[in-house]
């Protein structure tokens, strides 16, 4: 199977414009997942991308197909035809929001420590919260149930040890 000859351009990518079932269904897949993850380190040819994964140069191209319609991977570096040419992925990460309503797929890596402190927000009672801003010290106050204090101690406590 020869290589799409309608692949998008090289806009900056919003994944906003992208079908969430689509995208995840893609990224449920473990060839497009290689795809995706050899791409980030540089570009690279359709056959070395069926060599690494293991599986024929056509059922690459159809993953090469899906994920560029995602916006997920550009051609670049034409090499000796306009059907050749080297591939490369476009995003850095994706972050899945889950709410009541609805789940949401971001373009961006999860943000970890807003990820940590929704979560420690979600778990414990805070009372209170002060913030010294010369000091940069946040002084905050939760109630934790016994069994929840020896979590959370053993957690500080190898976090100390770093």
């Amino acid at each position: 199977m020869a290589a799409s000859t309608h692949w998008v351009a090289s806009t900056p990518l919003q994944l906003e414009d992208v079908d969430s079932d689509d995208l995840l269904d893609s990224l449920g897949d473990e060839v497009a997942r290689e795809i995706l993850v050899a791409g980030k380190r540089g570009a690279v040819t359709a056959e070395e991308l069926a060599e690494r994964c293991d599986v024929s140069e056509s059922t690459i191209y159809r993953r090469l197909d899906r994920l560029n319609e995602l916006g997920l991977v550009e051609r670049c570096n034409p090499l000796l035809s306009a059907s050749k040419g080297s591939y490369r992925t476009r995003i850095d990460g994706v972050s899945i929001q889950i709410d009541e309503d609805e789940m949401q797929v971001q373009q961006g890596p999860s943000d970890c420590t807003e990820d940590a402190l929704e979560t420690v927000m979600d778990v414990v009672d805070v009372q209170h919260v002060s913030y010294d801003a010369d000091d940069e010290l946040v002084d905050v106050q939760f109630k934790l149930e016994p069994e929840l204090f020896e979590k959370f101690m053993q957690v500080y406590s190898r976090s100390r040890d770093c």
